[in-house]
Formats: C-alpha cells, structure tokens, sequence
C-alpha cells in the first residue's frame, strides 16, 4: 500500500501540471475550490495513503502563498503600483489562489496558528480588492464600483463567511458573504495582537499603503507588517514626516480607523514615535502636535508600462 509520500507526490504533480495549463495561450477550465481539494483527497485515497483527514486537509493550504507571492512579484512595481493588464492575462492563476482560499473549511481553519490566520486574511483583502479591479476593469477608482447608495467596502462578493465562526472574537457575518469592511474592521481588528495590519492592507488605490511585493507569511508577518508601517509613516506623499506651526498631517486612515489605531499600546502618537521616521520621532513637540488629516487619493494604484 502506497504511504504518505506517494499521496504528497501526486498532489505536487496535479498542482504543477494545473499550474503549467494555466500557462498555455489557450485558458484550459480545471477544478478550483472545493472541487479541487476533494479531487486531491480521492487521488491520495487512490494511492492508498493511509492519512488523518484533518491533517491531510490542512496539508492542501500552501501556508508560504506560493502562487500569490509569484504574481505579486512579478505584477507589483515600484511604489506599490499594480500591473492590473499584466495580472489580467494571468487570471487563471489568480482565480487558482483565490479558489485556494475559498477551498479552505473551518474545521481546517481551527488547526491553524494564529498568524497563520492573520496573514490569511491580510492576503485575503489585498487579493479580493484586486479582483475587484479585474472583473470591473478599466476603472477609474475602486470606489466606482460601489452601489448607488451603498459603499464599495459594503460589498457582499467574498464568499469566506463559513471561516468566521473558528475565531468567536470575529463579528462578521457568518451566513452571508463578507465585505472588504468587515474582513478590516470586524475579523482583523479583532483577531489581530496589535492594529497595524491597516498598514498591510490595500484597497486598491494610490492613498493606500504601499501594497507589499511578496504574500504576508506567518514566519514573517511581524516584521513585514512592521516594515510597511514604518514604510508608510515615512512617505510623504502620504504622511508628513515633521512638524508645521504645531501641527502634523498625517493619513487620513488615522481617522477613519481613530479607534481601532488608538488601541496600539500607549496609543497612536506612541505608533509614531515608534515607527515614524526619524525627523519625526526627534521631534518633542509631537506629544503636542495637532493631528490634521491630510485629502485621500482614491484613483487607482495602477502601474502602466512607460510610453516609447
């Protein structure tokens, strides 16, 4: 009888030929989701693998996001800016990690750790964000694609309510599916240690910070977030990064999520202090300094090749 090792072997080939079809001129249809994880777990049954079913479940989850990590590094340029043509003509890899995400189940989802939660859902974001663009592409601003009288982040479109139920400090809805809001501002928020993540997730505009160039990774996930938080509070075409007439203009995100910011230990001023650059944190007038929220850009973060 076939052991572990023959089961993994025919996973890995199945995903690297479904990976090279998606490669080819002609868009060949394969089965995503659910339908793809159980078509791993008949074929490791085949083989005769002799395996825990929640282990070999929470085996399919490829937990370094190899898939998104390649198209990131490849369609993110300089600035955060996002090739949203190049990504276009590799929607069937995109729509594969997307169906990785959703093939997900919650009782897979309670074996993981917790910063493998939190960099799932900061992935996520970033990536149900750029499907947005893509199925509305061209567009001029994400906020374009928002309802009459509702807002684009209280869209209901991300189809990953089943896994609220795992973590009971999550408020979002667990029968209908999620807003890019809610995945902010009731799972995030919530699960997360401390509330930088807003300066990990991107919603697809030039405001926003910068979006990372690699995929979040528990192994990695506090020190990229830390990195984009200070690398955001040191941009000055979004933060300022000194003092005028005792005052400081800073991301209007300080606003909008003044709360859930405010909850970082010692503060949001002890957030600048900490990551802010440099002129900035010398600077003692900053205990005192009046917050002024600077305008947000919302057109699109979008990169395009330079013109002969």
């Amino acid at each position: 009888m076939a052991g572990r090792g023959g089961a993994e072997e025919f996973m890995g080939l199945f995903c690297h030929e479904t990976l090279s079809m998606s490669k080819t001129p002609v868009m060949t249809t394969i089965a995503y989701g659910r339908g793809l994880r159980r078509l791993l777990v008949a074929g490791a049954l085949l083989l005769g693998g002799v395996v825990d079913a929640q282990e070999s479940a929470a085996s399919f989850f490829d937990q370094e996001h190899k898939v998104w990590n390649a198209l990131l590094q490849e369609h993110v340029h300089e600035g955060g800016l996002v090739d949203y043509v190049g990504l276009g003509r590799k929607r069937s890899q995109f729509d594969l990690y997307i169906s990785s995400l959703e093939g997900v189940t919650a009782k897979e989802f309670r074996t993981w750790k917790a910063p493998e939660r939190e960099a799932f859902w900061i992935n996520a974001y970033n990536a149900y964000a750029i499907q947005l663009v893509l199925d509305n592409y061209p567009v001029d601003s994400i906020k374009d694609m928002g309802g009459l009288f509702s807002s684009v982040f209280d869209k209901r479109y991300i189809p990953l309510q089943h896994l609220v139920v795992v973590d009971p400090r999550a408020k979002a809805s667990r029968s209908k599916a999620l807003t890019l809001g809610e995945v902010e501002h009731e799972i995030l928020f919530p699960i997360s240690q401390k509330p930088l993540f807003h300066f990990a997730i991107v919603c697809a505009s030039t405001s926003c910070p910068v979006l990372l160039d690699e995929a979040y990774t528990a192994a990695k996930l506090e020190e990229q977030i830390e990195q984009q938080t200070r690398m955001f509070l040191a941009d000055s075409s979004r933060n300022n990064g000194s003092i005028s007439s005792g005052k400081l203009g800073i991301s209007k995100i300080f606003e909008w999520a003044e709360d859930e910011l405010d909850t970082y230990p010692g503060g949001i001023r002890k957030l600048l202090l900490d990551f802010g650059p440099p002129s900035l944190v010398k600077d003692k007038a900053l205990s005192k300094a009046k917050l002024k929220y600077r305008d947000y850009d919302w057109s699109l973060n979008q990169w395009l090749p330079p013109k002969d």
